[in-house]
């Protein structure tokens, strides 16, 4: 290979080094955003589960514990109340 075919080789490889290290940059910084984005959706799953739990247990003693209409067999009034 001649002085100039390898000059040109290293300039090639020196622009494909510097767009790699572009999107290496741009997928760092996608991946910084994604995880505060799940760290944020997390926080609220939690805040979301802990507010069902309350409700549930508010429900919960609010009605009485009556089996489904479809679970009573022959001898169970369908009817509780």
């Amino acid at each position: 290979m001649g002085e100039k075919q390898l000059q040109e080789r290293l300039e090639r490889l020196e622009h494909a080094m510097g767009f790699a290290d572009r999107h290496v940059e741009v997928l760092s910084e996608e991946v910084v955003e994604l995880n505060k984005a799940m760290s944020m959706m997390t926080r609220r799953i939690e805040r979301l589960e802990s507010r069902l739990v309350e409700i549930n247990e508010k429900v919960g003693e609010a009605l009485p514990n009556v089996p489904p209409p479809h679970s009573a067999g022959p001898d169970v009034p369908r009817d509780p109340l």
